[in-house]
C-alpha cells in the first residue's frame, strides 16, 4: 500500500525543516495522534524515535518505535521504518519525507509511505487506505499550522487539555 500526501506551507523550506527534520524526536509538540515520545541515540542514521500514540488509522492506540534508515539534512529528507508496536495485520511500514523549497517565502512538504498488509486486513487495504489518508491529511495540516504559527494547532490544544502529554527523557 502506498499512501502519498504533501501541504503546501507558507513559510521558508528551512523553517519547515527545522521543525519537520531538526527536531524529528519532538513530533509530539505539533502531531496531535502523539501524547509521548523519546528519541534513543543521536539524530541521524540509526536513531530510534518511540512515540506513544492515539489511534491512528488502523493503528490502535499504543507505543510505534521507528527507527531512521536515512537522515539527509542537505536534501532537507528523511526516512524510517516501523520497527516495533503495529499491529500483526501490518507486516512492515516505511516512511520517507521531505522539504522542498518553493521559492524564498513557501514550501512543499511531502510524505511517502509504504505499508505491507497480511492477513485479513489485505481484503479491506482500501479502506484502510482512505483511513490512513485522512488522519496523514490532519498530521501535514497540523505540521503545516505549527510552522506558520509557531503554536501548535487548535487540535494539538484541545488534546493537550485532555490527556497529559509529554516529552521522555
Amino acid at each position: 500500500m502506498n499512501l502519498r500526501s504533501e501541504v503546501f506551507v507558507n513559510a521558508p523550506a528551512r523553517a519547515a525543516w527545522a521543525v519537520l527534520g531538526e527536531r524529528f524526536a519532538d513530533i509530539g509538540e505539533w502531531a496531535v495522534p502523539i501524547t509521548a515520545w523519546s528519541l534513543e541515540g543521536t539524530q541521524g542514521r540509526g536513531a530510534v524515535r518511540s512515540c506513544h500514540a492515539a489511534r491512528f488509522g488502523p493503528v490502535p492506540a499504543g507505543t510505534i518505535t521507528e527507527r531512521l534508515l536515512d537522515f539527509d539534512p542537505h536534501a532537507m529528507s528523511f526516512a524510517y521504518e516501523a520497527i516495533g508496536g503495529m499491529p500483526g495485520s501490518i507486516a512492515d511500514a516505511v516512511n520517507h519525507w521531505s522539504v522542498h523549497p518553493l521559492d524564498g517565502q513557501r514550501c512543499l512538504a511531502r510524505t511517502h509511505a509504504t505499508l505491507t498488509v497480511r492477513g485479513p486486513a489485505a481484503l479491506l487495504a482500501f479502506i484502510l487506505k482512505r483511513k490512513l489518508q485522512t488522519d496523514g491529511a490532519r498530521v501535514l495540516d497540523e505540521l503545516r499550522h505549527w510552522v506558520e504559527h509557531g503554536r501548535p494547532h487548535p487540535r494539538k490544544v484541545r488534546a493537550i487539555e485532555h490527556r497529559n502529554i509529554v516529552r521522555v527523557p
